[in-house]
């Protein structure tokens, strides 16, 4: 299972974006939500990020999504990109297979110095 996490804040071009505009963009991206959930790619929720978390990020909103292979991912993210979302939104995306805390914590203690 991959997970995709989503995170933005909004540019000038949807700050100044008629009422219109911003309707448009949002009805494109309920009518995908509907074709990714066929697919088993499914928003698992959005929301506004915590200002006052310790070490937390500058973006302003978040949406996590989960998928069953990396290749639905990649179409998701090229859906993402053809909506004209990242006109409006200056985002991060953080992508990556989840996996047991046992197996990623197993990994990092054979992290090593790599000599240059």
């Amino acid at each position: 299972m991959y997970v995709v996490v989503e995170t933005w804040t909004p540019k000038q071009a949807f700050l100044a974006a008629d009422e219109e505009t911003r309707q448009a963009l949002f009805a494109g991206i309920q009518d995908a939500m509907k074709q990714l959930a066929a697919v088993d790619v499914v928003t698992l929720g959005w929301g506004r990020t915590d200002e006052a978390v310790q070490n937390g990020t500058e973006y302003q909103w978040f949406a996590v999504w989960q998928a069953p292979s990396k290749a639905l991912v990649d179409g998701f993210l090229d859906g993402v990109d053809r909506s004209g979302w990242y006109t409006y939104f200056e985002q991060t995306n953080i992508v990556g297979e989840l996996r047991s805390a046992d197996a990623v914590m197993a990994e990092h203690l054979t992290l090593r110095v790599v000599e240059r």
